[in-house]
């Protein structure tokens, strides 16, 4: 099968483009000029330049394509990136249906999120998980990032009414191999170096990201169109996280003891009043607040319909380390 990808120089898209190949599947990859695309080359992908805003480019590059795998996206919670946010997850995601369209193509594989910042509701309880039909309510649903992100299943999903075989993605917190960017990663070099900034008291579901590349290949072929699939996989609070990096680093990880409340309110003027109150948060304060409570899911259903299966915490971190050494960014 000919593989459309967009987003495949991202964490997850490095994944998919792994897992495509190793399923014997060619991939024509859309990237923005100048983009980091190091990674990607050697996979041995054919590799076209254009952005999503550009219909017409998008049409020209899916043609003669059996599917598309669409996993570009913008993931900021600052509501002062709305307009960006829009222009990537809302109009960037009616372009590449509307090109499918265009195109002929059959089958279209979109990312989304169910990660703590993500799509989809909390279960409200710390011992039960939530599932595809857990609402997202509260102030998580007033995230930015996460109205953009269901604007865009919006999308893909009237796409199937239409006519087109339409599948969503909703891995959780992805860890693993290829996390250039710093997504969960940067956690891992934090731990490596002793620098751990703080100890959310929340929770989160862990996905491999070998697992989640994996699951975008076989959705291809079994997923349900019209259909969403958690990818989750293992549930653990954060200090369980951290707790975890350290015996697989086999490094001892000095555990800040300030306050994570008094943190995030000083992080949270850090970031409305800025330049008043000097220093930079560590992360997007919407996120800390959100590192706050569990949010675990439940990819069950994926498991039975795409035989989807993630891994143990310390074998994502494993895998994401040994990345990390072979590629310079941890000098041991």
């Amino acid at each position: 099968m000919e593989v459309f990808m967009t987003g495949a120089n991202g964490f997850v898209g490095l994944n998919t483009v792994a897992a495509l190949k190793q399923a014997g599947h060619s991939v024509v990859a859309m990237i923005r000029p100048n983009a980091n695309v190091a990674f990607l080359e050697p996979m041995g992908v054919r590799i076209v330049h254009g952005q999503l805003d550009d219909v017409d480019a998008l049409t020209a590059a899916m043609r003669g394509a059996d599917a598309v795998v669409h996993t570009a996206g913008n993931t900021s919670c600052n509501p002062r990136d709305l307009p960006a946010l829009e222009a990537v997850n809302v109009h960037g995601t009616r372009n590449v249906v509307e090109a499918a369209f265009a195109s002929g193509v059959k089958r279209l594989v979109y990312t989304s999120t169910t990660s703590t910042i993500g799509t989809l509701g909390e279960a409200g309880d710390p011992v039960r998980r939530a599932d595809e039909s857990t609402p997202l309510t509260g102030y998580r649903a007033k995230s930015p990032y996460a109205i953009t992100k269901r604007r865009a299943e919006e999308i893909v999903l009237d796409a199937h009414r239409r006519g087109l075989h339409s599948v969503i993605l909703n891995p959780a917190e992805v860890i693993g191999a290829y996390d250039y960017n710093m997504q969960w990663g940067r956690m891992v070099l934090a731990a490596f170096y002793d620098q751990v900034p703080f100890v959310p008291p929340g929770g989160g579901s862990f996905c491999c990201a070998a697992a989640v590349g994996r699951a975008h290949a076989s959705a291809l072929e079994r997923g349900e169109s019209g259909e969403r699939y958690i990818l989750a996989g293992h549930d653990a609070t954060y200090r369980a996280f951290i707790d975890t990096m350290a015996q697989v680093l086999d490094k001892p990880v000095s555990l800040p003891k300030n306050s994570y409340r008094a943190l995030y309110w000083k992080s949270l003027l850090q970031e409305k009043l800025s330049p008043l109150v000097p220093g930079k948060p560590p992360v997007e304060t919407y996120r800390m607040k959100v590192f706050s409570h569990p949010y675990y899911f439940d990819s069950g259903k994926a498991e039975r319909a795409l035989g989807y299966a993630s891994a143990p915490l310390a074998d994502m971190l494993r895998d994401s380390a040994r990345w990390y050494r072979d590629h310079g960014f941890i000098r041991a």
